[in-house]
């Protein structure tokens, strides 16, 4: 019923020809006052505070529709910022658009932001900031941000995992849209008197990538599947989504050819953010290490049965 709904109200006011407006430099003021006034980002505020009080897991199909979508704004970002906010007694600005900025060489949707959670010390702060830098994909991405001083200090708070798991779920929803492309590109594509997924190559093809956008969806679900995102869980969901990205970045542009490779065709907007989703807050390589780390200190049964163990804790 939410996912509906919210997907309604990006397919009106978030369609392709505002991302790519935001692309260049123009605020998505009308997707961002709708998003206001929906009462989605007061999501998981509790109901004392004026939000509708649901828990965690409720974020995560918005989240992945927000990429499917190629949401400009930090939608689900921004929405986890003003619960956390919330329960810490703390009330942002109602027009902020929060980024979770943990040390990272890029900030994807930092262009439209106006404020981050930002490491400070054993604690996170939340700060005003603004986009500095490149942005290497064109796509309203930045480098670096600028943040001025704390506001608020929160204790408590994984920023790195929460930035990881919501970047896996926007990878989730990224694959899911340049999939949907595909398949209908190679159902109506022609080439000697046959469709395209008439050929054996082509349906291993979407074989593979059915098996990878399933892999990453199911992947960042493990980081919201409690009352918080555990490290654990997260490390887990952001390498493998990393790793369907890099897979399914190569699928979908061999099946499509040179078309794929246009500006006026929308799957750029979706390998584009693929590509700097997969290197934002921790590749696969960055996460494997900090499993591999956790697996080493614990060689007690297979690998399986440590995964298996380890994210039932988490």
């Amino acid at each position: 019923m939410l996912e509906e709904a919210f997907a309604r109200l990006l397919e009106a006011h978030g369609p392709p020809a505002v991302v790519r407006g935001a692309e260049a430099g123009e605020a998505p003021a009308a997707l961002a006052a709708e998003l206001r006034a929906s009462g989605f980002l007061d999501l998981l505020v509790p109901e004392a505070s004026g939000g509708a009080g649901l828990p965690l897991p409720e974020l995560l199909p918005l989240a992945v529709e927000a990429g499917r979508r190629a949401c400009p704004l930090p939608f689900a970002e921004t929405a986890l910022a003003r619960g956390v906010l919330a329960r810490a007694g703390a009330s942002p600005p109602e027009d902020a658009w929060i980024l979770l900025a943990p040390p990272s060489p890029l900030h994807p949707m930092a262009r439209h932001a106006t404020h981050a959670l930002v490491p400070d010390g054993e604690a996170t702060a939340f700060v005003a900031a603004r986009a500095t830098g490149d942005d290497p994909w064109a796509t309203g991405a930045a480098t670096g941000l600028a943040a001025g001083p704390a506001l608020v200090r929160i204790d408590g708070f994984d920023l790195a995992a929460a930035a990881a798991a919501l970047t896996a779920a926007r990878i989730a929803g990224l694959i899911r849209a340049a999939a949907d492309l595909t398949l209908v590109h190679v159902a109506t594509r022609q080439q000697f008197g046959r469709p395209l997924a008439a050929f054996q190559a082509i349906q291993q093809a979407m074989a593979q990538l059915a098996e990878e956008a399933i892999a990453a969806h199911t992947a960042a679900g493990l980081a919201f599947a409690g009352e918080r995102i555990p490290r654990f869980a997260a490390a887990v969901a952001k390498a493998r989504a990393s790793e369907a990205a890099r897979t399914v970045q190569a699928i979908v542009h061999q099946a499509h050819g040179a078309i794929g490779m246009t500006a006026e065709y929308d799957l750029g907007l979706f390998t584009r953010r693929l590509q700097e989703a997969r290197v934002a807050y921790g590749s696969e390589s960055h996460w494997h290490r900090e499993i591999g780390a956790a697996r080493l200190a614990d060689r007690s049964g297979t690998a399986a049965d440590f995964l298996r163990r380890t994210l039932e804790m988490a």
